[in-house]
């Protein structure tokens, strides 16, 4: 549902300036550049809460299965740096949450083997992965339908199934960057989120919008749980009274997902979304975990790399993927990519 209509004229004003840049760069008075490896777009039209991070990790860890070395070129929200910043190389992590970013450092920790560049100039930041002295045959830009300054082989559209039209405005009125009409640039649709919600609506809405684009559905998989030193536990094993702590989007659905793990917090602290977790959370985590009683923290991964080392309690986290439930979605993709290093 969109927001008061007082938001109105800001949210025109808004789409008023995505229409002006586009067209700026469709018609060349803006350039778009071009790596010298293929790049699959993985993104969405929505601010925030599409399972955009677990994709990108699952994606990534099924080129690396089919024998191809992806690079993954991110924005780096919310990072404390400026600059390009090589979150990882390959062959290890090189850089801090605070300076990647909470997302860039996950894909960096789960990812071994996939260097991540942080860099608000994709294009630079994908020279700067091909120059790591690292293998490279495909860029994965994440968060990259917006970004269409670097020309890209695939554009992959996420839609989330619990919020299809992500309150039907632009932002600030709702939660949409670019309009709905937008949806026809993807060359393939993934409806996110499908195991949380009939995703009728959002195959639908992406045929009004995408006609003749294919469509793919994905489930977001718990992987398991982690514990604090990284190793996978068994939910019985984790400590009561246990306090759940979160910074994402939608904190209901972290709730729903420990429910599913058979783990009941007695409480949930619920930050805004890439929380950075300086003085004043960290006092609100401490004062919950003695107000609890708590004995663990359990969280979610961007999460967890931005706690670790800063509580003093055993600290869990909660490992997921958003996999394609359709068999033929990568070999889609692959067959896309038409300048493959052979």
């Amino acid at each position: 549902m969109a927001g008061s209509p007082l938001l109105a004229p800001a949210a025109a004003l808004y789409g008023a300036g995505v229409a002006t840049r586009l067209a700026l760069y469709r018609c060349g008075l803006l350039r778009v550049e071009k790596a010298s490896r293929p790049v699959v777009s993985v993104g969405n039209v929505a601010a925030g809460g599409t399972g955009k991070t677990p994709f990108v990790r699952w994606l990534a860890g099924e080129l690396v299965r089919r024998g191809l070395v992806p690079s993954i070129l991110t924005r780096g929200y919310r990072r404390r740096s400026r600059g390009p910043v090589v979150v990882s190389d390959g062959a290890g992590v090189l850089a801090s949450p605070e300076a990647s970013g909470d997302e860039a450092a996950l894909l960096a920790r789960e990812l071994p083997g996939v260097p991540v560049v942080a860099d608000a100039r994709r294009a630079r930041g994908a020279r700067i992965a091909e120059g790591l002295g690292r293998r490279v045959d495909v860029h994965i830009l994440d968060d990259g339908f917006s970004h269409v300054a670097l020309a890209r082989d695939v554009d992959i559209v996420l839609i989330d199934a619990t919020a299809p039209d992500a309150g039907g405005a632009l932002l600030p009125r709702g939660r949409l960057r670019e309009p709905l009409e937008s949806l026809a640039r993807a060359d393939l649709v993934v409806v996110t989120k499908s195991e949380q919600e009939d995703p009728s609506a959002a195959l639908e809405l992406a045929r009004r919008y995408a006609p003749g684009t294919p469509l793919f559905r994905a489930r977001t998989e718990v992987l398991g749980i982690r514990g604090p030193d990284g190793a996978a536990v068994d939910g019985a094993a984790v400590p009561e009274p246990l306090l759940a702590v979160c910074g994402i989007a939608r904190p209901e659905a972290f709730q729903s997902t420990l429910a599913g793990l058979g783990l009941a917090p007695v409480r949930l602290l619920a930050y805004r979304d890439h929380a950075a977790y300086g003085h004043v959370e960290l006092a609100r985590l401490v004062r919950a975990a003695q107000e609890t009683g708590s004995a663990a923290i359990v969280t979610t991964g961007k999460d967890a790399v931005k706690l670790e080392g800063r509580v003093d309690l055993p600290l869990f986290r909660v490992d997921v993927e958003a996999r394609v439930v359709e068999t033929g979605f990568v070999s889609e993709v692959v067959s896309r990519l038409g300048r493959l290093p052979s």
